[in-house]
């Protein structure tokens, strides 16, 4: 059966808008009417996965278009990604190099390829993308894509000099925006209104429940890693990263409308209803409830970001906990710079915001830890990778939780990951990644100028590994 192209564009189209619940439904229109179609079948199963849908269906989706397009690579890379999710990542790194054999210059594999394997030498397909690179026939998104590939081969080989110009070109074909004007006159309003305590003043309000954990921190801090171990105890559930937070706040500036310009966000929070902020957190609880197959004491949210918005997540949940993840700075940044990000985190296209952005997530947490009752656990990457039977011991102890062995073992997680640390979190807990910064040094300037310098830099670091 013909099928309107528009409908399937659309499908596809808003996919790449993040707007998966909406791409779900046409995709699943035009299956109705055309089951074979390959392409709808591969849209549908990556937005329901993103949608955070059926992940079973998704993979037999996929499993059917690889069968009835067996040569077009965009599918094979498409059925890797999604196998990569589930940790089977000896299939997915196939899926990613028959995609390369049919396409040899599919830029999207090899980046598949490189974020969910370790490269311990150069190889043919390696010098074969550094000459396609060369070529200069890419367009820019292909070129994004392959520079960010070629970027973490060479930082696996430990060659700096290779891995950081491809980083920096990676990161200026894909740079967005960051509005650091905004979240600094953010924190100066959190500044104030804890210095008047405004937060304890409003605290009775929400819902009393006491299983929300809030695992947040400055992106790339080892939040999943968190999440990762919280996940392998069975009165939890992790639901990853979600907007719900976020959701509720832009919800509320819409209640607003015109009158609501100009309100900043810290501020909102505290002028919200009581009644609608216990509604909106029943609704979240809700939607934890419907994601789990079994009764749970815990659920975690682990957006980083959320460190900005804990006022609102007090608001929301009184009675909730959170774990504040800290990683030497200049580690977290340079993983920030060679890490590409589907949506948001404009700030780690540049070494100079991805400083602004962690002095003022570190600056946040300091305020929120005086304005606030909710109980937080620091959590230092460099002390759980060292360290880690003691420090999980802490988080759950932290999290109300009895102890089990399997907590240590996150490569064992049987979840579909969609964050960026879809391949690190199902290894095993390992040292690799500390000290990182010190490859990069000579490039890092305008980071560490941006963070304070090596003075705040120094005492962060010792506070964290302290």
């Amino acid at each position: 059966m013909t099928v309107p192209l528009n409908e399937l564009d659309l499908a596809w189209t808003l996919l790449g808008q993040q707007r998966f619940a909406e791409s779900v439904r046409h995709s699943a229109s035009v299956l109705a009417r055309a089951p074979d179609n390959v392409s709808a079948l591969a849209c549908h199963a990556m937005a329901n996965w993103k949608a955070a849908g059926d992940v079973a269906l998704s993979l037999r989706e996929m499993h059917k278009a690889v069968d009835l397009a067996p040569e077009v690579a965009s599918i094979r890379h498409n059925y890797a990604t999604l196998l990569a999710s589930l940790g089977e990542m000896t299939d997915a790194a196939a899926q990613f190099r028959e995609a390369l054999r049919i396409k040899p210059d599919d830029t999207l594999a090899f980046y598949g390829l490189s974020q969910n394997s370790k490269f311990g030498e150069s190889s043919e397909l390696v010098r074969d993308m550094v000459a396609l690179h060369g070529s200069g026939g890419l367009e820019p998104a292909r070129q994004e894509f392959l520079a960010y590939g070629l970027a973490k081969v060479f930082d696996d080989l430990h060659e700096p000099e290779q891995a950081m110009p491809y980083a920096i070109e990676a990161n200026r074909l894909g740079q967005r925006p960051f509005e650091a004007a905004r979240e600094d006159a953010a924190l100066d309003e959190l500044k104030e209104l804890t210095r008047l305590d405004a937060f304890r003043k409003a605290r009775d309000s929400g819902e009393a429940s006491s299983a929300p954990l809030f695992i947040v921190g400055m992106n790339r801090s080892g939040t999943t890693l968190v999440e990762s171990l919280l996940s392998r105890h069975p009165d939890v559930l992790a639901q990853g990263e979600l907007s719900q937070v976020l959701d509720v706040e832009i919800a509320a500036y819409q209640q607003r409308g015109a009158a609501g310009r100009g309100i900043g966000r810290h501020t909102l929070a505290l002028s919200l209803d009581r009644g609608w902020l216990a509604a909106q957190a029943q609704i979240m609880l809700a939607n934890a409830a419907r994601r789990s197959s079994r009764p749970f004491t815990v659920v975690t949210d682990k957006l980083p970001e959320n460190a900005v918005r804990l006022g609102l997540v007090a608001r929301l949940f009184p009675r909730a906990r959170v774990i504040h993840v800290r990683r030497h700075p200049l580690d977290a940044g340079v993983s920030n710079f060679f890490q590409r990000f589907s949506a948001g985190q404009g700030y780690s296209t540049r070494l100079d915001w991805i400083g602004t952005r962690t002095r003022q997530i570190a600056d946040s947490m300091v305020l929120w830890k005086q304005a606030l009752d909710l109980p937080v656990l620091d959590v230092g990457y460099e002390n759980l990778v060292t360290d880690p039977e003691a420090q999980a011991r802490r988080i759950i102890d932290f999290a109300g939780l009895n102890w089990t062995p399997e907590i240590l073992l996150p490569e064992r997680t049987q979840r579909s990951v969609l964050t960026a640390s879809q391949w690190q979190v199902r290894q095993p807990i390992y040292r690799g990644s500390v000290s990182r910064w010190t490859r990069y040094e000579r490039w890092l300037g305008p980071m560490i100028e941006a963070m304070g310098g090596r003075a705040w830099i120094d005492r962060e670091a010792a506070a964290i590994s302290g």
